[in-house]
């Protein structure tokens, strides 16, 4: 996990994900550990980041583009109390 502290990098090992699986990250900040989580969920898993931070949103969205246009991260501008899953999403299997 490329960037990554070595205390973050060690939490994202210690998460118990299997690939393919839908993630929702709370309180993303920058991204970095939404990154590292759509990594070890590999190509048909999804992560989910919310931050109430529009500033975090729009930094996490600069540093994952890639992620994003291959479906594999989306993120959205919310708080995690007034967070709820839209009509046509799918639950969670995991939250980190």
């Amino acid at each position: 996990m490329t960037g990554l502290s070595p205390r973050l990098a060690a939490l994202i090992e210690s998460l118990p994900l299997e690939p393919g699986q839908r993630v929702l990250e709370i309180g993303g900040g920058p991204g970095a550990a939404a990154r590292a989580v759509c990594e070890r969920l590999g190509l048909e898993g999804h992560v989910l980041m919310i931050d109430r931070s529009s500033t975090a949103i729009a930094q996490a969205e600069r540093g994952s583009r890639a992620l994003i246009a291959d479906g594999r991260l989306s993120l959205r501008c919310v708080a995690a109390e007034k967070f709820a899953l839209l009509p046509d999403e799918a639950p969670f299997d995991g939250y980190s």
